[in-house]
């Protein structure tokens, strides 16, 4: 994995040489936590722990402004890995470390009930490009690591990204996409981002990628993108239910 997952990097690419771009990425934080079910523990088990959880947390502010989304694998290439992954969603590193200090401080108790067993926990930063309008229902996400093309900085993708997401609207698009960039935990190999596509419910998705294929591939934006991109690998789809 390259050095510009780290931050001081990402913080050079966003202030010291943002007048050379044409948008401005705006950070928040994601962690990623990758897990097997304990026993005959089941996804409606992890959901009432996870539901019970925002009931604690409820007593400080310090987890107001954070998401959770639950992600279920629907393809991939190694099910017997895991069996659900919680992502947590925060607008800063402040507000996410802030929040971790006081959940080990007061969750333990709690924690000893986690019907799952972590395999891998990652945190991230993420490039927030587009977002689904309309409400959101048992979603569906698909990731990819993708790899840069050479002299091609994360801000140049993130550019080419953000034109080719506005001109797939204008064709019906309505998918949310992001560029994330894992640090602690993350899985090591040649890609600089992880891409992540996803859509307010299942049925959306699938229409999505007909979209592209009958009206937006070989666009100027699209042609334009894979001007940055040198290509994308080791994709896999999960359903998301947002549970705060």
């Amino acid at each position: 994995m390259k050095k510009l997952f780290l931050g001081a990097f990402l913080t050079f690419c966003i202030g010291a040489i943002a007048q050379e771009y044409k948008y401005e990425p705006v950070s928040n934080k994601a962690e990623y936590y990758i897990s097997k079910f304990k026993g005959f523990s089941s996804y409606a088990d992890y959901r009432q722990w996870g539901m019970d959880a925002i009931e604690i947390t409820n007593q400080t502010e310090k987890f107001e402004n954070m998401e959770i989304v639950l992600f279920t694998p629907l393809y991939n290439s190694d099910m017997s890995r895991h069996d659900v992954i919680w992502l947590s969603l925060w607008p800063s590193a402040t507000e996410q470390f802030a929040a971790l200090e006081w959940w080990i401080k007061n969750g333990s108790s709690h924690m000893s009930k986690l019907p799952v067993e972590n395999v891998q926990v990652i945190d991230t930063w993420q490039w927030p490009i587009s977002s689904p309008e309309g409400e959101m229902d048992i979603g569906a996400v698909r990731f990819s690591r993708c790899k840069l093309k050479d002299n091609i900085t994360p801000r140049t993708a993130f550019d080419a990204y953000k034109d080719f997401a506005a001109a797939a609207k204008e064709q019906g698009d309505n998918l949310g996409r992001k560029m994330i960039f894992p640090a602690s935990g993350g899985t090591e190999g040649d890609y600089d981002f992880v891409y992540s596509l996803y859509a307010r419910n299942v049925a959306e998705l699938g229409a999505a990628a007909d979209n592209y294929w009958e009206n937006i591939n070989g666009s100027d934006a699209d042609l334009a993108l894979g001007e940055v991109i040198e290509g994308c690998s080791n994709y896999s789809t999960y359903t998301t239910d947002k549970i705060k």
